[in-house]
C-alpha cells in the first residue's frame, strides 16, 4: 500500500491525516499546537509527534511516500519542527535539495494554502479564514500572493471569534450600565388619569412609578445574549457592581479567551436575539470585506475556520453576502492531497480531489 501524510499545524490543534493515493483516508491524528513560534519548540515537537503517531498506527512508516505539512506563520521557521517530528516517528525526511533512497520529499505550505487546497482543486483563488482571528489570502499557483486583515487582536481580526466574542462582552456591559442607571434613577410617576368608574377607590388607580419588572441587572442573566454572557463570565452571580464584576472577569482572562464567548452569539442570534443578530450581520459585513480586498473576480473563493465551517447564522450571513464562496473541508487531507500530486497526472489528482478533503461524505473504494 502507498501512502501520504498530509499535516494541519495551528497554533492551537495540529491535525495528521494518512491516505492512499485513491485518496481513502486509513489514518487520522490530533493533538495540541504544532506552531514552535507561539509555542515552546518543544511542545510542538511532542504535538506533532502525537498526532503523526496517532495517523500512522500500526502501519508500516515505510509505506509513506511523501508528505505535506501545512505550517501556521512563516513555514521556514517551523519546517524543522515538522521534519523532527517525523523523524522521530520513523520517517526519513529527505534533506532539502537531495533524495536518498528510504527518505521522504517533505513540502511545507502556509496554511492558508492547505485551508484554500481545501476547499478546491483549482491552483489559483482566494480564502477568507476565520477562527479565534481572521485573515483573508490571495492564493496563486498554491502560492499566497497578498493578504488582507490577519493584524492580530489589538489591530484587526475583523470577524473573528476574538472580535464577537469582545462585542458581546462590550454589548453585556452597555446593558448592565443602562440598568444600573434605571434602577437608580427611575423614570417619574405618570400624570394620573381618570378612566375607571366613579366609585372605584383613587388610591387603587394611582399610577406607581414605571419599574419595569426585570429591568435590573440581575434580571439580565436571564435574557438572551446579555444573559448567557453573564452566565459564562460571572457564574457565580452578579453581588456588587455588575459592570466592575464584568470588567474584572474579563481581565482576569488571557486576552484571546474572549473567544470562548463567539459561539454564545451564534446560539442567541439562532434564537432571535436583537443584539446578537446585529453582531453576526456586520461581523459577516467585516469578513466580506476583507475578503473582497484580495478576491480576484472568476477564482474560486474559500470558507475555512471554525467560525465559517460550524452550521449556525454566522455561516449562513457570510454565505449570503458571498454566494459563490464553497466551504473548506479537512486541512490535513488537502495536505495528503499536496503530497499526492507529485505522485498523480492532472486527471487523477483532479478527480480524487474530493476523497482526500472530505472523507466522511465520500465512499471508500
Amino acid at each position: 500500500m502507498r501512502l501520504v501524510l498530509g499535516i494541519d499545524a495551528g497554533g492551537t490543534s495540529s491535525r495528521a491525516a494518512l491516505h492512499t493515493l485513491t485518496g481513502d483516508r486509513v489514518g487520522h491524528g490530533i493533538s495540541g499546537g504544532g506552531n514552535p513560534v507561539t509555542l515552546s519548540p518543544d511542545t510542538a515537537h511532542a504535538n506533532l509527534t502525537e498526532a503523526i503517531r496517532q495517523a500512522l498506527g500500526h502501519l508500516d512508516p515505510s509505506m509513506v511516500l511523501s508528505c505535506c505539512a501545512g505550517l501556521a506563520g512563516t513555514p521556514e521557521l517551523t519546517s524543522a519542527t515538522v521534519r523532527r517530528a517525523l523523524a522521530h516517528c520513523g520517517l526519513t525526511p529527505a534533506p532539502t535539495a537531495t533524495t536518498s533512497i528510504g527518505d521522504i520529499p517533505v513540502i511545507t505550505v502556509g496554511d492558508v494554502v492547505t485551508a484554500f487546497a481545501a476547499g478546491t482543486c483549482e491552483p489559483s483563488g482566494s480564502i477568507l479564514i476565520s477562527g479565534t482571528g481572521a485573515i483573508a489570502a490571495k492564493i496563486t499557483n498554491r502560492r499566497q500572493a497578498a493578504t488582507a486583515d490577519g493584524y492580530g487582536w489589538l489591530l484587526g481580526d475583523d470577524g473573528s471569534a476574538f472580535w464577537l466574542g469582545r462585542a458581546a462582552a462590550r454589548a453585556t456591559l452597555d446593558a448592565l450600565t443602562q440598568a444600573t442607571h434605571f434602577q437608580a434613577h427611575p423614570p417619574a410617576p405618570r400624570p394620573f388619569r381618570e378612566t375607571a368608574p366613579s366609585d372605584t377607590p383613587t388610591d387603587a388607580l394611582q399610577s406607581a412609578p414605571d419599574r419595569r419588572p426585570g429591568s435590573g441587572p440581575d434580571a439580565l442573566q436571564d435574557q438572551g445574549l446579555v444573559g448567557s454572557v453573564l452566565r459564562r463570565l460571572v457564574p457565580g452571580g452578579l453581588h456588587g457592581d455588575p459592570v466592575a464584576e464584568v470588567v474584572t472577569a474579563v481581565h482576569e482572562r488571557p486576552p484571546l479567551a474572549l473567544a470562548e464567548l463567539a459561539p454564545l452569539v451564534s446560539a442567541a442570534a439562532a434564537a432571535g436575539d436583537p443584539t446578537a443578530t446585529a453582531l453576526v450581520a456586520e461581523a459577516a459585513r467585516r469578513l466580506a470585506a476583507t475578503l473582497t480586498a484580495v478576491h480576484e473576480p472568476g477564482r474560486p473563493a474559500v470558507l475555512s475556520g471554525s467560525v465559517l465551517t460550524a452550521e449556525g447564522p454566522m455561516r449562513q450571513a457570510v454565505r449570503d453576502l458571498l454566494p459563490d464562496a464553497v466551504t473548506a473541508g479537512d486541512a490535513a487531507g488537502a495536505a495528503a492531497w499536496l503530497a499526492a500530486r507529485r505522485l498523480l497526472n492532472q486527471h487523477e489528482s483532479r478527480a480524487r480531489h474530493p476523497r482526500f478533503v472530505n472523507p466522511e461524505t465520500c465512499p471508500t473504494a
